[in-house]
């Protein structure tokens, strides 16, 4: 079965940003659609469980944000991936067991960001996840990753991280981040006096409830036979090493980098900044990329952050909607005053990720036996091989040796990829490029695929590649 849908805005992804974009657009006059891969909206910031948890602040905004989308007549569509989008505007995905085939005069890219992740020996143990994973597991499930838990990496996530399983009631045996103490974070965090006490809350919640806190270190190496049972934690360097055990489960996580499969396929211009996750897609204030039509807001233009996320998402949201002949409910100056906010909220977000960006020695952690493409079963080895046959590009590491060719169409392995030959070439991730997901982007059913297919026009099915 297919849905088939027309509309003046279709909104790809239900967080934050994409839920404030298409109030915007529909208070402007505009049928809205907003399409989102979870089971529930909300996205990862306003997760909602699966049992409601009235006593969180976090779940009681997001309840609030998808009740006002709702009421205000915009149509949620979860659990639909979006795997293919071509220029006009039709977009194709797959959920629930249908074909989805979207029609639509523009496009707000609103699909967030995921864990980014350096590999290392071990890494591909059982009982070894991303943080934002474990994170998940419990807020929705209800399920720990582990009762006792080792997280680790970089960034004030893995604080977020640890106090959600720490509610949930895992213990916590290390928190290691792979920063010293900065005099730097104290000053970037007294610029902005507004986030004191939610930053304050967060550091003692955590700090008094974990047995250790450890910084400067990294996990350097992973070990055990049939799940993680052991790891090794060293300085970046491979200095000062100590083994860990006596712990279920190793939750990792460098920050996020950007979701820009959709921004990617319809072609627009990316940019590249590590302290914003690596590549992004490039807008104006307002939100608009360099593709007539196509918007992007939130963590796709950058990570940093739930507020900068809403406040891109409702200027895009107003934007789009202008564009296509609406009138906007509110004047320039209130425009403004939310382009002034996001510039902030920004500059906030930012300089936390300069000052958390994942370290260069972090690619030294793996060796070339060391699987990098988890889907392909790509070694670093292989990758280096490449490289001394000519690969200087992502793309021509892609093409040599199927890195990033899998289902995850290189997001697990996209960070390790392009550090480990960016220190084989010599030249900067800039110039390396980025993977270029190809349709279907997203795992999809030969069956579903072939059902969006059919009911599109012929020349869209002649391109597609299933």
């Amino acid at each position: 079965m297919t849905k088939r849908i027309s509309v003046d805005v279709v909104i790809v992804g239900a967080g934050p940003a994409g839920l404030a974009a298409a109030v915007a657009a529909r208070r402007s006059g505009a049928s809205v659609l907003v399409v989102d891969g979870f089971s529930q909206a909300g996205g990862q910031y306003f997760m909602q469980p699966l049992v409601s948890d009235s006593s969180n602040a976090q779940i009681k905004a997001g309840e609030q944000a998808i009740t006002d989308a709702e009421a205000a007549g915009i149509t949620l569509l979860p659990g639909f991936e979006i795997f293919a989008a071509y220029s006009g505007f039709q977009l194709l995905g797959a959920g629930r067991g249908k074909a989805l085939v979207v029609e639509a005069r523009a496009v707000i890219a609103a699909n967030g960001a995921h864990d980014r992740v350096m590999a290392f020996p071990g890494w591909t143990l059982p009982g070894v996840m991303t943080a934002g994973a474990g994170q998940r597991l419990a807020k929705i499930n209800d399920v720990l990753p582990g009762k006792r838990l080792v997280i680790a990496g970089s960034g004030v996530f893995l604080w977020a991280v640890a106090q959600t399983l720490l509610d949930k009631g895992s213990e916590i045996e290390a928190l290691v981040e792979a920063r010293r103490p900065q005099l730097a974070l104290a000053a970037h965090l007294m610029a902005f006096p507004e986030r004191w006490q939610e930053t304050s809350k967060l550091f003692h919640s955590v700090s008094r409830r974990v047995k250790r806190v450890v910084f400067g270190r990294v996990v350097s190496e992973a070990f055990g036979s049939e799940r993680v049972e052991k790891i090794v934690l060293a300085t970046p360097q491979g200095k000062s090493a100590e083994t860990l055990a006596g712990f279920d489960a190793l939750l990792v996580g460098h920050g996020f980098q950007p979701n820009i499969e959709i921004t990617s396929l319809l072609d627009c211009e990316h940019r590249f900044d590590e302290a914003l996750g690596g590549w992004y897609a490039a807008v104006n204030d307002d939100g608009r990329t360099t593709v007539e039509g196509l918007y992007a807001a939130g963590e796709v233009t950058g990570v940093a952050g739930y507020r900068p996320a809403a406040l891109s998402g409702e200027l895009a949201g107003y934007s789009a909607a202008s564009d296509l002949g609406f009138a906007s409910p509110i004047d320039n100056d209130a425009m403004d005053r939310i382009r002034r906010r996001l510039a902030r909220a920004r500059r906030f977000g930012r300089g936390l990720g300069k000052l958390f960006a994942p370290l260069p020695e972090l690619e030294k952690l793996s060796r070339t036996d060391t699987i990098l493409c988890r889907c392909e079963g790509i070694t670093k080895g292989e990758i280096l091989e490449a490289s001394r046959d000519g690969s200087d590009s992502i793309h021509a590491a892609k093409m040599w040796t199927r890195a990033g060719m899998g289902r995850c169409q290189g997001r697990m392995c996209r960070m390790s990829v392009t550090a480990c030959l960016s220190q084989a070439t010599g030249r900067p991730p800039e110039l390396l490029g980025f993977n270029r997901p190809r349709v279907p982007c997203r795992p999809v059913t030969l069956e579903e695929a072939l059902l969006a297919v059919k009911s599109i026009e012929s020349s869209v099915e002649k391109s597609i590649r299933v």
